[in-house]
């Protein structure tokens, strides 16, 4: 994995939750960018809201449905790591 592009990427998806958050979209699905950790991948994974934000505090990633090294649990249009 590449740290730097993971944490990058991770910090793009929080800020979109953040901003869904002050908007008001706490029941929308947000669209966000795979946390693979892949500098080159830039797949668009669609998560619940409150799904992110729970899975977030968990300290766990979301990676798109394709990409299964280290998933721990497949979603409808994502996978959990």
């Amino acid at each position: 994995m590449h740290r730097a592009a993971d944490d990058f990427v991770r910090e793009v998806n929080e800020n979109i939750a953040e901003l869904g958050e002050r908007f008001g979209l706490h029941d929308e699905t947000l669209e966000l960018i795979c946390e693979c950790g892949d500098p080159g991948c830039a797949d668009r994974v669609a998560v619940p809201a409150a799904e992110y934000e729970r899975l977030h505090a968990e300290g766990r990633r979301i990676v798109a449905p394709t990409h299964t090294a280290g998933v721990s649990e497949q979603r409808a249009g994502y996978a959990v790591v």
